[in-house]
């Protein structure tokens, strides 16, 4: 274990664990410290129990820390008290705090496979070699490729032809996780893909999951509104996924379109997949990670949106 760890690696890991064996390698020889934090009673953010194989789970982990990196944190992380997205915001932060402050925080989740994690961790490295946490909080984001179904012939999953892909903030130097790993801090750009197994479920594992992660508390809160997406993500196949559109669903433009690519897994999809052209040039990247720009653009955005709304009075 290295003494002062600076790449600190959290995940919060549930019933689908058996996706570590695909995003930890990618992030291992990285990573100075990784926590896996589990409930003690295998109950999910939504307070339902799962089944859990902790034989398999102990083994794995056991075959794979072969420099001893990894720490295994349980505790409650279902109160009944709190709704998903809260005991969600809740577990993030108790790994933050098991990990103490200082350093790079970063979470990814089970399902989340990094293209370039070595490349990233120099980017960070780059930004501050050494956060202590005192300074003015910042976060570094990547870009995700959501994955939505496995077919028989490849993955359909969410394609950004013309737009800026869906960002996640991955990385921070002051843990403050509000709804799941967003915050208030600012937000840098970086340019770095993480492919996101996020629908890619089996029917039965794709249900449990909608019905207990975060968003469960929210925007996918009302049984019928679950069930009516659901049913339309059963019909998706591997022809007549391009003639859906809008179907994120707790912000519809989120993922604008759906693609299709050949791979039998996921990392064939990964050995498939052509990263699309930002449509941003290498000056408007840096006015959008420019803190003082962000600011004044801001305020300016305030301004204007008082003076329509004098103008409609």
């Amino acid at each position: 274990m290295v003494t002062n760890p600076i790449i600190k690696v959290g995940f919060c890991v549930s019933y689908d664990w058996e996706l570590l064996k695909k995003s930890i390698p990618r992030i291992y020889e990285h990573a100075d410290v990784i926590c896996l934090a589990i409930d003690r009673d295998r109950k999910s953010w939504a307070g339902n129990v799962y089944d859990f194989d902790n034989e398999n789970f102990y083994n794995f982990v056991s075959s794979i820390d072969r420099d001893g990196k990894i720490k295994i944190y349980e505790d409650c992380f279902s109160l009944p008290e709190l709704n998903a997205r809260q005991n969600c915001n809740r577990h993030r932060m108790l790994i933050a705090e098991k990990l103490r402050p200082g350093g790079w925080h970063i979470q990814i989740d089970s399902d989340e496979y990094f293209v370039d994690f070595g490349s990233f961790v120099k980017e960070l490295r780059k930004i501050n070699p050494n956060p202590t946490g005192k300074e003015k909080p910042l976060n570094v984001c990547a870009y995700w490729v959501p994955l939505i179904k496995k077919t028989k012939l490849g993955y359909i999953y969410v394609s950004f032809p013309d737009s800026i892909p869906e960002m996640v903030p991955i990385a921070t130097t002051f843990p403050d996780y509000k709804r799941a790993r967003h915050n208030d801090h600012f937000n840098l750009i970086s340019q770095h893909y993480i492919i996101h197994e996020t629908w890619a479920r089996s029917e039965n594992e794709l249900w449990f999951k909608i019905n207990n992660w975060g968003h469960a508390a929210e925007e996918l809160q009302e049984k019928q509104k679950r069930l009516a997406y659901y049913n339309m993500w059963k019909a998706l196949d591997e022809y007549n996924f391009q003639y859906v559109a809008n179907f994120h669903p707790a912000s519809a433009t989120t993922w604008p379109m759906l693609g299709f690519s050949p791979g039998e897994s996921v990392e064939a999809f990964m050995n498939n997949f052509v990263v699309s052209k930002l449509p941003l040039t290498g000056f408007q990247l840096f006015l959008r990670n420019n803190r003082n720009i962000a600011r004044i653009k801001f305020y300016w955005d305030i301004l204007v949106s008082k003076i329509a709304y004098k103008r409609n009075k």
